[in-house]
């Protein structure tokens, strides 16, 4: 909070710390330019700065080191909160994120225990018909699951062998 205000409350002469401190943390070649660039923006709007205040090229001198400090704010505002959010993996990085697809949020990502489904084929032989009175048995499809899963199938295949015999009484 304190880095977005601190080039409003300096008059846009500590923009470039804010810079400073954008760069460090997002380790962006862009961002440390950016920086230079504002560094160098109030650096040249300090040496343009005339003693008399009451003169136009003071206005414009201020009016360069003030526009530097809202651009960089809003400038630092945007990447930090997307900084943010590609830490927290609610968005991909721009190295993730690979050519523009806008179909690309609907694709689920590859996750630990997760099987993308197979592209769907033509069935080589019919699936057999379940009998009257027996639920069908579901067919085992081979998939890379976790431990956990795996019990939880026993058990419920425990419950449903329970439930058969408790059927047949």
């Amino acid at each position: 909070m304190l880095f977005a205000i601190l080039p409003l409350l300096s008059i846009g002469f500590l923009t470039w710390a804010t810079m400073i401190r954008l760069a460090a943390v997002t380790r962006r070649a862009l961002d440390w330019v950016l920086c230079g660039v504002s560094a160098a923006v109030m650096i040249t709007g300090m040496i343009i700065l005339p003693d008399d205040v009451e003169t136009t090229q003071a206005d414009v001198a201020m009016g360069l080191i003030l526009l530097n400090a809202l651009a960089f704010t809003v400038y630092f505002l945007v990447a930090d909160l997307r900084h943010d959010k590609v830490r927290l993996g609610l968005v991909p990085s721009a190295h993730q994120a690979g050519p523009f697809n806008p179909y690309a949020a609907t694709v689920p990502r590859h996750q630990a225990g997760y099987v993308p489904p197979a592209q769907s084929q033509p069935q080589p032989q019919p699936q057999p018909h379940p009998q009257r009175g027996i639920p069908p048995q579901p067919t085992a499809q081979p998939t890379a699951s976790n431990p956990r899963i795996d019990q939880v199938r026993a058990e419920l295949d425990e419950l449903s062998d329970l439930l058969r015999k408790d059927e047949g009484k």
